[in-house]
């Protein structure tokens, strides 16, 4: 079948992680691949989006880069050797500090492979990558305690606070919600400490999304846990893990669920899963951002166009993008859509996201910030974010070097996510965690 050459860029062997020259191309029915060869391990193709036109379209409507604040010198070939690097193209937006890799799951489609707590990370240590993330984007930017799961940590109200007192306005959890729900008082405690967000892990309206995601049914969980962020008034954004056969099909299912509950539920964030660290799922058919992006449009019962989804400008067009959703007060003389929303490009051109996009705004609050400047209100709107996340079958070098989401470690660099829980075929890390051990492959 004849091909369409698009780009070239370098990706890897997934393999044995080798740097390889790469071609981008769409095939006759307007699928893009990444192709490379190695010599060792052979042909690699990869399916990296649905349709040619909109991966071009999406290109087309790259924001200018803001450089990283600082950066040490290139000494090795990405991913190798991060710090952040002088190859890199795009300052951090979203910088995260790894608390633990103690967990009270056994997620099968875990990319931290989280289990072992030993070696977890000294608060002395946590101060100093709160200082990583002060001198590589201020403290303006936004810090995410993940793990593992954070809420392991008994000292976590004293690491909210650490970060509060060192001036950062927005610190958020990323956790399960298994002790948030479980606990009274516990998350008023950390909203106490300073906690401005919840990010929690919430793949599915029916228990059986969970079973294939966590080994259990915990919906139940799921649903108190967002229930003690609404008492205890806190916003929380639902991290969902899309997967081909599990949960793709509800997509519209969780967007009406989180625009009915948009009083506490701030964001929708789609991450079609990836495969780096324990991945106990078959890879076959795995989705891309650009599936993620058709079928919430399929699904949103005419809400939501493909090109709703605009890129949010702190990453390459690929990497993430977003919309958000207004609630409709426009006049019975207007179209209501039944949900009672309407997304932004209704009352704004892209053209004019273009000229007032301010590279400061958070990454989901890129667009409402915008809205809320000319008067729209945005208070009880909704973003929903598509986050495209590479492991070493989608890794695209170029891609790599514009990411805006970094994890901090304790000798002073902040690496890139994707980077960060790089594995290779035989699930062997690049990076140690938190780098308290020589690099792998160096």
């Amino acid at each position: 079948m004849e091909e369409t050459l698009i780009d070239k860029t370098i990706a890897l062997c997934p393999e044995c992680l080798a740097p390889l020259p790469a071609t981008i191309s769409a095939d006759g029915e307007g699928v893009v691949w990444m192709e490379r060869t190695c010599e060792e391990h052979g042909r690699t193709r990869t399916r990296i989006w649905p349709d040619a036109e909109h991966y071009r379209w999406l290109q087309s409507l790259a924001l200018p880069k803001t450089p990283p604040r600082a950066n040490c010198a290139a000494t090795s070939p990405c991913p190798l050797g991060c710090g952040t690097c002088a190859r890199h193209e795009r300052r951090g937006t979203l910088l995260e500090i790894e608390v633990t890799r103690a967990c009270n799951l056994h997620c099968p489609v875990c990319f931290m492979s989280a289990e072992d707590p030993t070696g977890d990370p000294s608060l002395e240590e946590i101060a100093a990558m709160y200082e990583v993330i002060a001198d590589a984007v201020g403290t303006d930017g936004a810090v995410q305690l993940t793990g593992g799961e954070p809420t392991c940590r008994k000292d976590l109200p004293e690491i909210i606070r650490m970060g509060r007192e060192r001036g950062f306005w927005g610190i958020e959890v990323n956790t399960n919600g298994l002790v948030i729900a479980s606990r009274p008082g516990y998350l008023e405690t950390l909203v106490e400490a300073g906690l401005t967000g919840v990010y929690l892990s919430f793949d599915g309206m029916t228990g059986d999304v969970y079973e294939a995601t966590c080994g259990r049914d915990i919906l139940d969980v799921k649903l108190a846990a967002i229930e003690r962020c609404r008492e205890a008034g806190i916003q929380v954004v639902l991290s969902v893990a899309v997967l081909s056969g599990v949960n793709d099909g509800q997509l519209g299912d969780l967007l009406r669920f989180s625009l009915e509950n948009a009083d506490v539920v701030a964001g929708l964030a789609l991450q079609p899963a990836f495969t780096s660290g324990r991945f106990e799922a078959d890879r076959e058919g795995a989705l891309t951002a650009g599936d993620v992006i058709f079928k919430m449009a399929e699904q949103s019962e005419g809400l939501i166009e493909a090109r709703d989804f605009w890129p949010l400008g702190c990453s390459n067009p690929l990497c993430d993008t977003g919309l958000f959703l207004v609630r409709d007060q426009r006049g019975a003389d207007e179209r209501y859509h039944p949900w009672g929303f309407y997304p932004a490009t209704k009352v704004l051109t892209f053209d004019e996201y273009r000229e007032a996009y301010n590279p400061d705004s958070p990454q989901g609050s890129v667009i409402p910030d915008i809205l809320a400047w000319r008067g729209v209100p945005v208070a009880d709107g909704l973003s929903i974010i598509v986050m495209n996340y590479m492991d070493a079958n989608t890794m695209d070098i170029q891609r790599m070097r514009e990411c805006s989401m970094m994890v901090t470690v304790p000798d002073g660099r902040a690496i890139p996510f994707c980077s960060y829980h790089l594995t290779d075929g035989a699930g062997r890390r690049v990076y140690a965690p938190w780098c308290k051990e020589e690099l792998r492959n160096r």
